[in-house]
């Protein structure tokens, strides 16, 4: 089944055929970990368990385990991530003046891809 190109925040995309425009696996995996990532646990109403809600970090003291963890779960829910090998998560703190942010970095490889290839995916939690 193909996937619709529409990135989070934006708008379906035109194909080159002036038609709707249907996502590489690539983007559909990366707009589905967004999409689950900034989406609130609760608020998909048909799956109660969806989403890490990583807005409800936004202006919070946290960890980076705790932020990491809760990555780690949506991740392994994803039927197109790899869970061999395990996505793997970093969170990198950062401090100008009064604002700080946390910058998340995820490298995952696709279910059933057998070149070895990785994705990084960088999110800035502020």
């Amino acid at each position: 089944m193909n996937a619709l190109l529409c990135p989070w925040g934006g708008d379906l995309s035109v194909g080159p055929g002036g038609d709707i425009s249907v996502a590489p696996v690539e983007a559909e995996v990366e707009q589905r970990i967004i999409r689950r990532l900034l989406t609130n646990t609760g608020d998909y109403i048909w799956h109660i368990s969806y989403g890490a809600g990583l807005g409800r970090y936004v202006g919070e003291p946290t960890s980076s385990d705790t932020i990491e963890g809760e990555i780690l779960g949506q991740l392994l829910q994803e039927a197109l991530v790899a869970q061999n090998p395990s996505p793997a998560i970093t969170c990198q703190a950062a401090a100008s003046g009064t604002d700080s942010s946390i910058s998340v970095n995820i490298q995952y490889q696709l279910y059933d891809n057998s070149s070895g290839s990785s994705v990084a995916l960088d999110l800035g939690i502020h």
